[in-house]
């Protein structure tokens, strides 16, 4: 299959972070909620879990077909919080790259990195068949 120009091959990116402040890790969340750059899903402040999407708007001239409606954003990435793990996800190694620099500035002393994985879904798909 060719690849397209400016387009990345999937690849299924998680970096995974010990919480040490969920306070200011949930301030930090509703607060890129406030600017439309993050979608709070789920959250229970007495378990300490978030569930959440980041949001962009769409590049111009996207190709799908989604990004010419008004206000439509992109989803670029996700996390999870529970049992005092953020667990980040994205679809490609450069936005997990991005998404955990964003991380690391924003939540310096409330985070702490653990690891990183990455998994292709192709490879997948050819253990399943």
């Amino acid at each position: 299959m060719k690849k397209q120009q400016g387009m990345e091959q999937m690849v299924f990116s998680y970096a995974y972070y010990k919480i040490k402040d969920y306070s200011k890790t949930l301030s930090f969340f509703k607060e890129m909620e406030k600017r439309r750059l993050f979608n709070i899903d789920s959250h229970d402040v007495e378990s300490q879990e978030l569930n959440g999407t980041f949001l962009m708007d769409y590049p111009k001239g996207h190709w799908n077909p989604f990004s010419q409606m008004p206000g439509a954003k992109q989803v670029i990435g996700s996390i999870e919080i529970k049992d005092g793990i953020l667990k980040c996800e994205a679809h490609t190694k450069s936005r997990l790259v991005g998404l955990r620099s964003l991380l690391n500035e924003s939540l310096e002393d409330a985070i702490e990195f653990e690891k990183e994985e990455y998994q292709d879904p192709l490879e997948m798909f050819r253990k399943q068949s």
